[in-house]
């Protein structure tokens, strides 16, 4: 396992994880969903319900240590490629944004004239 993981599980068994905050509808959180294997989950789920934890919040927390772990893993030219990637996002995302601000009920924005008409 990796240090992400194995800090995480080493607080779930000492119950230090308790005391917790989940956050499931902060605009810097997305939910995600995938396939995994039933007995896992039922497994995730039991070990949820022992340590008074939501499942979703501790299947969040594992799934966020498991892509920090699987990140530093990678070799740094792959890591590179991911930023360029992630920032062509993210300004492609700001773009989007700037146009539908640009944008309201009667069409395109129209700047105010010196005559005073829109």
């Amino acid at each position: 396992m990796g240090e992400k993981i194995n800090e995480l599980v080493a607080s779930w068994c000492s119950g230090t994880a308790s005391a917790y905050s989940c956050d499931l509808r902060s605009s810097s959180v997305r939910n995600v969903s995938g396939p995994v294997p039933a007995a896992l989950v039922r497994d995730l789920e039991a070990l949820a319900h022992l340590r008074q934890r939501d499942p979703a919040c501790m299947i969040g927390d594992l799934l966020a240590a498991a892509i920090s772990d699987a990140m530093a893993a990678l070799p740094d030219n792959i890591r590179a490629q991911m930023e360029q990637d992630r920032l062509a996002t993210a300004r492609a995302e700001e773009e989007e944004q700037r146009e539908v601000l640009s944008w309201h009920v009667g069409g395109p924005r129209r700047w105010w004239s010196p005559a005073g008409s829109w």
